[in-house]
Protein backbone atom coordinates (compact mmCIF):
# COMPACT_ATOMS: atom_id res chain seq x y z
CA UNK A 1 0.00 0.00 0.00
CA UNK A 2 1.37 3.60 -1.08
CA UNK A 3 2.01 5.31 2.29
CA UNK A 4 0.60 8.30 1.56
CA UNK A 5 -2.81 6.76 0.51
CA UNK A 6 -2.83 4.01 3.69
CA UNK A 7 -1.72 7.19 5.91
CA UNK A 8 -4.67 9.40 4.47
CA UNK A 9 -6.54 6.16 4.89
CA UNK A 10 -5.63 5.96 8.60
CA UNK A 11 -6.74 9.19 9.51
CA UNK A 12 -9.99 9.18 7.53
CA UNK A 13 -11.51 5.97 8.14
CA UNK A 14 -11.72 7.78 12.23
CA UNK A 15 -12.69 10.70 11.89
CA UNK A 16 -15.93 12.02 12.25
CA UNK A 17 -17.62 13.58 9.44
CA UNK A 18 -17.72 17.36 9.49
CA UNK A 19 -18.61 19.78 6.42
CA UNK A 20 -15.32 21.50 5.87
CA UNK A 21 -13.52 18.17 5.83
CA UNK A 22 -13.43 16.09 2.54
CA UNK A 23 -15.91 12.76 3.83
CA UNK A 24 -14.32 9.47 2.95
CA UNK A 25 -16.90 6.93 1.84
CA UNK A 26 -14.64 3.83 1.65
CA UNK A 27 -11.36 2.38 -0.16
CA UNK A 28 -11.57 -0.57 -3.14
CA UNK A 29 -8.35 -2.35 -4.69
CA UNK A 30 -8.57 -2.44 -8.60
CA UNK A 31 -6.39 -5.04 -9.91
CA UNK A 32 -4.59 -4.40 -13.47
CA UNK A 33 -2.38 -6.84 -14.76
CA UNK A 34 0.20 -4.90 -16.62
CA UNK A 35 0.72 -2.24 -13.11
CA UNK A 36 -0.12 -4.76 -10.26
CA UNK A 37 -2.99 -3.13 -9.42
CA UNK A 38 -3.81 0.63 -7.77
CA UNK A 39 -5.55 1.51 -4.38
CA UNK A 40 -8.43 3.76 -4.46
CA UNK A 41 -9.88 6.20 -2.14
CA UNK A 42 -13.82 7.20 -2.59
CA UNK A 43 -14.39 10.39 -1.32
CA UNK A 44 -17.13 13.01 -1.61
CA UNK A 45 -17.48 14.81 -5.32
CA UNK A 46 -15.67 18.30 -4.67
CA UNK A 47 -16.48 19.70 -8.18
CA UNK A 48 -15.36 23.10 -7.57
CA UNK A 49 -12.01 22.49 -7.64
CA UNK A 50 -9.48 23.49 -5.35
CA UNK A 51 -8.50 27.57 -4.22
CA UNK A 52 -5.52 27.71 -6.05
CA UNK A 53 -7.45 26.67 -9.24
CA UNK A 54 -9.63 29.63 -8.46
CA UNK A 55 -6.98 32.13 -7.60
CA UNK A 56 -5.29 31.25 -11.05
CA UNK A 57 -8.29 31.04 -13.33
CA UNK A 58 -9.28 34.83 -11.97
CA UNK A 59 -5.75 36.04 -12.21
CA UNK A 60 -5.79 34.46 -16.02
CA UNK A 61 -9.04 37.57 -16.76
CA UNK A 62 -6.88 40.02 -14.90
CA UNK A 63 -9.15 39.77 -11.64
CA UNK A 64 -8.07 39.25 -7.76
CA UNK A 65 -10.54 37.27 -5.42
CA UNK A 66 -11.99 39.96 -3.03
CA UNK A 67 -11.74 39.99 0.52
CA UNK A 68 -15.31 38.52 1.33
CA UNK A 69 -14.63 35.49 -0.38
CA UNK A 70 -10.89 34.97 1.09
CA UNK A 71 -12.57 35.56 4.32
CA UNK A 72 -15.15 33.02 3.30
CA UNK A 73 -12.76 30.01 2.04
CA UNK A 74 -10.60 31.12 5.40
CA UNK A 75 -13.36 30.48 7.78
CA UNK A 76 -14.80 27.45 6.35
CA UNK A 77 -10.37 25.93 6.39
CA UNK A 78 -10.40 27.08 10.09
CA UNK A 79 -13.33 25.04 10.57
CA UNK A 80 -12.06 22.01 9.08
CA UNK A 81 -8.27 22.54 11.32
CA UNK A 82 -10.80 22.95 14.08
CA UNK A 83 -12.54 19.83 13.66
CA UNK A 84 -8.67 18.29 13.00
CA UNK A 85 -6.98 19.53 16.08
CA UNK A 86 -10.10 18.25 18.07
CA UNK A 87 -9.57 15.10 16.79
CA UNK A 88 -5.48 15.58 17.31
CA UNK A 89 -4.55 15.54 13.84
CA UNK A 90 -2.07 17.73 12.55
CA UNK A 91 -2.61 18.52 8.51
CA UNK A 92 0.89 19.38 7.90
CA UNK A 93 0.36 20.58 3.96
CA UNK A 94 -2.53 23.26 4.33
CA UNK A 95 -2.40 25.33 1.16
CA UNK A 96 -4.78 26.20 -1.50
CA UNK A 97 -4.43 22.94 -3.46
CA UNK A 98 -5.63 21.03 -0.39
CA UNK A 99 -8.47 23.11 0.30
CA UNK A 100 -11.13 22.24 -2.36
CA UNK A 101 -14.46 23.91 -3.49
CA UNK A 102 -18.40 22.36 -3.75
CA UNK A 103 -20.61 23.88 -6.32
CA UNK A 104 -23.18 24.47 -3.14
CA UNK A 105 -20.25 26.91 -2.04
CA UNK A 106 -18.85 23.89 0.68
CA UNK A 107 -15.18 24.70 1.31
CA UNK A 108 -13.39 21.33 2.41
CA UNK A 109 -10.10 20.41 3.67
CA UNK A 110 -8.30 17.76 1.47
CA UNK A 111 -5.38 15.19 1.11
CA UNK A 112 -4.08 14.28 4.34
CA UNK A 113 -1.67 11.95 3.11
CA UNK A 114 1.55 13.89 5.32
CA UNK A 115 -1.24 14.91 8.69
CA UNK A 116 -0.15 12.86 11.84
CA UNK A 117 -2.55 11.77 14.58
CA UNK A 118 -1.36 12.68 17.80
CA UNK A 119 -1.82 10.97 20.90
CA UNK A 120 -2.24 11.55 24.84
CA UNK A 121 1.21 10.80 25.29
CA UNK A 122 2.98 12.37 22.15
CA UNK A 123 1.50 15.80 21.78
CA UNK A 124 3.88 17.10 19.34
CA UNK A 125 5.74 16.11 16.63
CA UNK A 126 9.53 16.21 14.91
CA UNK A 127 9.27 15.15 11.30
CA UNK A 128 9.29 17.84 8.63
CA UNK A 129 6.74 17.29 6.16
CA UNK A 130 4.92 19.53 3.87
CA UNK A 131 5.57 21.74 0.80
CA UNK A 132 8.62 24.15 1.42
CA UNK A 133 6.36 27.91 0.77
CA UNK A 134 3.80 27.17 3.29
CA UNK A 135 5.89 25.54 6.22
CA UNK A 136 6.28 27.27 9.34
CA UNK A 137 9.27 27.89 10.76
CA UNK A 138 8.86 25.34 13.89
CA UNK A 139 8.84 22.35 11.25
CA UNK A 140 11.89 23.43 8.78
CA UNK A 141 13.59 23.40 12.70
CA UNK A 142 12.96 19.99 12.62
CA UNK A 143 14.64 19.40 9.86
CA UNK A 144 17.68 21.41 10.95
CA UNK A 145 18.00 20.40 14.78
CA UNK A 146 17.29 17.02 16.63
CA UNK A 147 15.63 18.87 19.62
CA UNK A 148 13.19 20.58 17.76
CA UNK A 149 9.27 19.73 17.88
CA UNK A 150 6.11 21.22 16.92
CA UNK A 151 2.35 20.94 17.53
CA UNK A 152 -1.15 21.92 15.53
CA UNK A 153 -0.30 25.65 15.54
CA UNK A 154 1.79 24.90 12.15
CA UNK A 155 -1.58 24.48 10.83
CA UNK A 156 -2.10 28.00 11.56
CA UNK A 157 1.28 29.52 9.91
CA UNK A 158 -0.13 27.69 6.51
CA UNK A 159 -3.51 28.55 6.86
CA UNK A 160 -2.09 32.74 6.94
CA UNK A 161 0.58 31.48 4.09
CA UNK A 162 -2.54 30.83 2.21
CA UNK A 163 -4.42 33.92 3.46
CA UNK A 164 -1.45 35.96 1.55
CA UNK A 165 -1.73 32.75 -1.75
CA UNK A 166 -5.52 33.67 -1.97
CA UNK A 167 -5.03 37.17 -2.15
CA UNK A 168 -1.85 37.35 -4.13
CA UNK A 169 -1.91 34.65 -6.37
CA UNK A 170 1.11 32.62 -4.92
CA UNK A 171 2.82 32.46 -1.39
CA UNK A 172 5.69 34.80 -0.40
CA UNK A 173 8.84 34.08 -1.56
CA UNK A 174 7.36 31.65 -4.55
CA UNK A 175 10.18 33.22 -6.78
CA UNK A 176 12.84 31.03 -4.76
CA UNK A 177 14.02 27.35 -5.27
CA UNK A 178 12.28 25.60 -2.72
CA UNK A 179 15.31 24.01 -1.19
CA UNK A 180 16.35 27.82 -0.65
CA UNK A 181 12.76 28.61 1.18
CA UNK A 182 14.02 26.17 3.55
CA UNK A 183 16.51 28.13 4.66
CA UNK A 184 15.11 31.42 4.38
CA UNK A 185 11.65 30.74 6.52
CA UNK A 186 13.31 30.22 9.69
CA UNK A 187 15.02 33.48 9.54
CA UNK A 188 11.45 35.60 9.19
CA UNK A 189 11.26 37.92 11.87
Amino acid sequence: MDEEIEAEYNILQFLPNHPNVVKFYGMFYKADHCAGGQLWLVLELCNGGSVTELVKGLLRCGQRLDEAMISYILYGALLGLQHLHNNRIIHRDVKGNNILLTTEGGVKLVDFGVSAQLTSTRLRRNTSVGTPFWMAPEVIACEQQYDSSYDARCDVWSLGITAIELGDGDPPLFDMHPVKTLFKIPSIQ
